[in-house]
């Protein structure tokens, strides 16, 4: 639903508006050529997020402002142009802004989420709207004789290039805007040096080194790649300032003997660069978040729904890993399995659901016991598996002897009933000649049989080699 816009708003949001289509008319067109629709096509951009955030309430004062901003700088600026015909022209360009908004709204709402969505917005709410008013427009410039033969090629593309790279920038800034602004907190060194590379490169090939704009969208696909979506934004915002302030200096590496072919060329590297580079921040985004999905349901499905425990699916590749780390670094791990005493008789006298809370109490014990980066698992039932990482046998007891202790001194309430129990534990550490992890599993495996034919509520250690 459209935001409510309260007569003060309205009045500078239409003053803004107006301004900057006669400013863009009036002085920023002439800086290359007298025929220049316009360099830069801001107010467009501008209205089209206006539009979106506020709906059809900004409709006719826009109207009204845009054809009487654009005629009175189009007539002062061209003297044989007819007022009609610039009248006409400022209000399609709100007409056309509106359009946009509206597909915008409709088709592609999420043009910066994905990047087929980025592209069918390009196609539908920039360039078909753009071509209609180039084509509506040329009639009456015709009948005024004020469309040069051979010029109609170049309006469109001139305003088709503007008009989209105006609207990428306005919806990007606008996005950001809208998911938490610009983080001014946030700002850095590397995000500061990498704006000023891009502003000193633009300097360069407007001034020096032609060659220089070209590296300038090998940084900005940089910026974007690693995710710098801010920065990015900031950047392109100065590359086209710079730009439009060098323009009436020199046309830097897009000067050629034809004026027309040089602004256009400008003006496509300008939109190719702008949209190259909010293509791959977008795809790149798209990875993190498909790459974060994984990792999510990677992560949840090795986790047992329980205990919060790592599950059996979860443990064994990581008991395959810390192996292999402890051949390379020839270092030594302990493997402890833990299992309840008589829990099928605690299922079968308190009932599952008791069980179920005998489990979480002894996952939670073992958890906070052992050290952060030790691996807790529930390998099944109600037997749990602790990977001491580079910890020998001999620590590694202790730690386990402190476990059985507390599970032994502590009590779990069923029903305000409180129900004790105990653990039997069986360590092995890896040995030079293993081969397999799971030769270190079957010796504390092994111990934990021991455990339980001695007496359980007990800790064994496999001997040493």
């Amino acid at each position: 639903m459209a935001s409510t816009l309260s007569f003060s708003y309205l009045a500078l949001w239409v003053a803004v508006y107006g301004a900057l289509i006669w400013v863009d008319m009036r002085y920023i067109a002439v800086l290359v050529d007298v025929h220049t629709s316009t360099l830069t096509n801001i107010a467009s951009g501008l209205a089209v997020v206006l539009f979106y955030h506020y709906g059809r309430q900004l409709f006719v004062p826009f109207l009204i402002t845009s054809a009487l901003g654009h005629s009175l700088a189009a007539t002062a600026r061209i003297d044989d142009l007819h007022v009609a015909v610039s009248l006409l022209f400022g209000a399609l360009l709100t007409v056309i802004a509106f359009i946009s908004a509206k597909l915008w709204v409709s088709r592609c709402q999420h043009c910066l989420d994905n990047v087929s969505v980025l592209f069918r917005f390009i196609l539908i709410a920039c360039f078909i709207p753009s071509v209609a008013m180039i084509l509506l427009v040329s009639v009456p410039l015709y009948i005024d004789n004020q469309l040069i033969p051979g010029r109609l090629k170049f309006l469109y593309i001139e305003f088709s290039m503007t008009y989209t790279t105006s609207l990428l920038i306005w919806v990007s800034l606008y996005t950001t805007w809208r998911r938490g602004g610009f983080q001014l907190d946030k700002i850095n060194k590397k995000n500061t040096g990498m704006t000023l590379s891009a502003l000193m490169l633009a300097i360069a090939g407007f001034s020096y080194f032609p060659g220089a704009i070209f590296i300038i969208l090998a940084l900005l696909v940089y910026i974007a790649s690693s995710g710098y979506w801010r920065t990015l934004l900031v950047s392109l915002v100065i590359l086209i300032t710079s730009i439009l302030v060098m323009v009436p200096h020199s046309l830097g590496a897009f000067a050629i003997p034809d004026l027309d072919d040089g602004i256009l060329a400008l003006l496509i590297y300008v939109f190719t660069t702008v949209l190259v580079s909010i293509s791959i921040s977008i795809h790149a985004s798209e990875l993190r978040n498909a790459v974060a999905a994984r990792d999510n349901w990677q992560r949840k499905a090795s986790l047992d729904p329980l205990t919060g425990t790592v599950n059996r699916y979860g443990l064994l590749p990581e008991l395959a890993i810390e192996h292999e780390f402890a051949k390379r670094a020839r270092y030594f791990y302990t493997v402890a399995v833990i299992d309840i005493d008589h829990f099928k008789q605690i299922n079968d006298n308190y009932g599952h659901l008791a069980g179920d809370q005998v489990l979480k109490d002894v996952a939670g014990i073992i958890t906070d016991t052992v050290r952060q980066n030790d691996l807790v698992a529930r390998y099944g039932g109600e037997e749990f598996v602790v990977i001491f990482r580079n910890t020998r046998a001999s620590d590694a007891t202790h730690v386990a002897e402190r476990i059985r202790e507390r599970i032994a001194a502590s009590v779990s309430h069923i029903d305000d009933q409180p129900l004790a129990y105990t653990v039997s534990c069986g360590l092995a550490e890896n040995h030079t000649d293993d081969i397999h992890p799971e030769r270190v599993f079957d010796r504390a495996d092994d111990c934990l049989y021991q455990a339980k034919k001695t007496g359980r509520n007990r800790v064994v250690m496999a001997p040493p080699p």
